[in-house]
């Protein structure tokens, strides 16, 4: 496999269109839906916003210790747009972090979202000195780990996998 070959492997579904295998037949948006909204796992949930599908992963730490306590909380997803017309579907990142800090400075607190193509992995690991910590869907007591394949890799099993092709939606 030369470079080229693993280049456009990588960014299947993130910059170059993923297609199902030949002779796969195009199945039925209904069951298209059907197999995206199956998908699940650690953090994971999927279900439906304005006829649209969502694929999220999640995670939230609170944790408090000497110098005062931390909350965070993590949403990722990949919002799905289906085309039965051209038996496509259409998926863009969507990517929220939400942080709060309560110290002897006082309080911070900080929002940042972001839509794209997104790829790459965060973890975080959880120092807990004054006891256990509150943590939600993908994180654990020691933290969490992420990684965008998490996501992109089931939607486009399930999508190609019913004989349609999967793009990256442009913003």
């Amino acid at each position: 496999m030369g470079l080229f070959d693993r280049l456009k492997k990588k960014t299947r579904g993130i910059l170059t269109a993923a297609e199902p295998a030949k002779g796969v037949a195009a199945a039925p948006g209904a069951e298209v839906r059907r197999r995206l909204l199956g998908i699940s796992g650690r953090g994971i949930q999927a279900g439906e916003e304005e006829g649209d599908v969502l694929v999220s992963w999640s995670a939230k730490v609170a944790s408090v210790g000497p110098d005062g306590g931390e909350y965070e909380f993590l949403y990722r997803a990949i919002r799905i747009s289906l085309d039965e017309g051209d038996h496509e579907a259409s998926g863009i990142c969507l990517k929220t972090t939400t942080e709060a800090e309560l110290g002897a400075g006082g309080l911070t607190a900080a929002k940042g979202w972001e839509r794209g193509q997104h790829l790459g992995t965060e973890k975080l690991h959880v120092l807990a000195w004054l006891g256990p910590h509150v943590t939600e869907g993908g994180a654990d007591e020691e933290g969490y780990a992420f990684s965008w394949s998490d996501l992109r890799d089931p939607v486009i099993e399930a999508v190609t996998g019913a004989g349609w092709t999967y793009k990256p939606k442009k913003i």
